[in-house]
């Protein structure tokens, strides 16, 4: 009898440890800057709209639930920005999700010297936060900076 006994209390532990999340650590996704575009403009505010690319690099699907991130450009904090929008990204698959931000035109006006440089037709950004996932007690912290090629017409 304490051989049963023993058997299924094993059984129970092993499929407990095969749960999905509940032995794995989940690799931060990759999230980078699709679309930018200008939403409104005020004298002392403006509101953008992002649409940003997440790449999930785990074997299991990712329950967003929210994001917490920061946007800097050359360099320059740009914006903050939250998002709780739920979206899942399939296991090693990728997903959008569109999230407006604002800044300050004072924090832009600031960096003007470095906007007029974009003579050399490329942009750096870098976006930081932590993602939320609905599976998880503690937020995922991620981090990714690319530069992006302007297309100037002349």
């Amino acid at each position: 009898m304490r051989l049963i006994i023993f058997f299924i209390a094993l059984l129970t532990l092993t499929a407990c440890a095969n749960t999905p999340f509940a032995s794995l650590k989940p690799i931060a996704p990759e999230i980078s800057l699709n679309n930018f575009q200008l939403v409104k403009m005020g004298l002392s505010e403006q509101t953008y709209r992002l649409r940003l690319l997440i790449k999930n690099p785990n074997s299991f699907a990712l329950p967003i639930q929210n994001l917490n991130y920061q946007l800097f450009i050359n360099n320059q904090s740009f914006a903050k920005g939250l998002s709780d929008k739920p979206v899942t990204i399939p296991a090693l698959g990728e997903g959008y999700l569109e999230t407006d931000i604002n800044s300050n035109i004072m924090d832009v006006v600031d960096g003007f010297g470095q906007w007029f440089s974009l003579a050399k037709r490329s942009l750096d950004y870098r976006i930081t936060g932590d993602v939320g996932v609905s599976s998880f007690a503690i937020p995922i912290p991620f981090q990714y900076s690319d530069k992006v090629d302007l297309q100037l017409t002349k």
